[in-house]
């Protein structure tokens, strides 16, 4: 059987950020050990048959809020009932701000997260401007971003992934391209680039509702995306996926597993998972999740979903052309059906307006497969939208 990846939900963080809406919150000490215990059992319920697994990502949440301790017992759990792969790829998601309170002590765990496995660390910068940061809701400085990656580097990692956040109401595009420039000069080998979006339920979406803070317009928010796409790519970057840039080697694996439509286990508060043709969504809810896994002799007989779904066959084939046109490549007709006349006889509906979009200039169509053009990025949900 083909190796899997793994993803591991850690939901806790010191403070939630103005504009997330990800499963997270703040929690006690003994909340974050009961569902450490509890989260250890789940990967032993669903590692029945050992399944394999060539990455593994933990992500949160602010993973890095746990102790060392918990971190290693969750990690130690996956290698002993797993069959993981020789050369993993394993990332543990980190803020600045949650590694220690001083160099001594951050480089402490820096090196313990190497020692117990962890070969890439992704860290949640956002911005390089304290006041940019201050107005996210991020707890750390832009002094404590540059101390952070430099201790990184000196613990041993050598594939570190930043995170920036851009088109922040009241930031202009010469201030998103001066985080960019920041970041490039700390020399991560990945940098992901996200705008930021308005979410249901964050202070944000509610700040905008009433007129207290104004959106960054589409015009500017595409000229500021494909200003900092020419500043990373003139500085080495592969453009590999719409919001990823990486040295060449150095592409997100894991992140790659949900673009080519591979397996993948989701364990933790909320995960999502996608293994056997089947779709899911852990139960998200805190108590609940606890009560289930907390007693290793008393397991519930399946784990337990918000959400289960079983793709169809055109599920399959419309999920792979959506999340496969992310990529550089696009997506290979042979990759999905037999042959490009199968493929169009599936998507029969759509072609005629597909054509119209290559003939504008946004959708490459060749005897290959499809692939987005620079100008179609910015249009991609109207263009993946023809194959759902």
């Amino acid at each position: 059987m083909p190796s899997k990846g793994l993803y591991i939900h850690i939901p806790f963080c010191v403070k939630k950020c103005n504009y997330c809406a990800f499963l997270s919150f703040n929690a006690d000490d003994k909340t974050k050990q009961d569902y450490v215990k509890a989260l250890i059992n789940e990967i032993k319920l669903k590692s029945a048959g050992r399944p394999s697994v060539e990455t593994i990502y933990i992500g949160g949440g602010t993973p890095s809020v746990l102790k060392v301790s918990q971190m290693r017992d969750i990690l130690q759990t996956v290698f002993e009932c797993l069959d993981v792969k020789p050369d993993p790829e394993i990332t543990i998601e980190v803020n600045p701000g949650t590694l220690g309170s001083s160099d001594e002590s951050i480089l402490s765990k820096l090196k313990a997260y190497r020692e117990m496995g962890f070969n890439r660390l992704s860290m949640g910068v956002q911005s390089t401007d304290n006041n940019r940061l201050h107005f996210l809701g991020r707890i750390h400085s832009a002094e404590e971003v540059e101390r952070d990656v430099r201790l990184a580097g000196k613990a041993g990692f050598d594939n570190i992934n930043l995170d920036l956040i851009f088109s922040v109401p009241g930031e202009s595009k010469a201030d998103a391209l001066l985080d960019a420039r920041h970041l490039i000069k700390l020399k991560p080998e990945h940098i992901s680039c996200y705008s930021l979006q308005m979410e249901e339920g964050t202070p944000f979406y509610e700040m905008a509702d009433n007129g207290d803070i104004i959106e960054v317009t589409d015009e500017e928010d595409r000229e500021t995306y494909h200003e900092i796409c020419r500043l990373l790519k003139g500085a080495g970057y592969e453009h590999y996926e719409i919001s990823n840039f990486a040295k060449p080697g150095f592409r997100s694996r894991h992140n790659s597993l949900y673009w080519d439509m591979s397996e993948y286990i989701g364990c933790g508060l909320g995960a999502a998972g996608f293994e056997g043709g089947v779709r899911y969504k852990n139960v998200s809810d805190i108590e609940e999740y606890l009560r289930a896994y907390s007693d290793e002799d008393s397991l519930p007989n399946k784990p337990l979903f918000d959400e289960e779904n079983v793709n169809t066959t055109f599920d399959n084939i419309s999920e792979a052309v959506f999340t496969g046109l992310r990529r550089k490549e696009g997506i290979s007709y042979k990759e999905l059906c037999k042959s490009e006349q199968e493929f169009w006889t599936v998507f029969a509906d759509a072609k005629q307006e597909a054509e119209k979009f290559a003939e504008s200039g946004c959708l490459i169509m060749d005897r290959r497969g499809l692939r987005l053009t620079e100008k179609g990025i910015d249009i991609s949900n109207q263009i993946m939208s023809l194959f759902v």
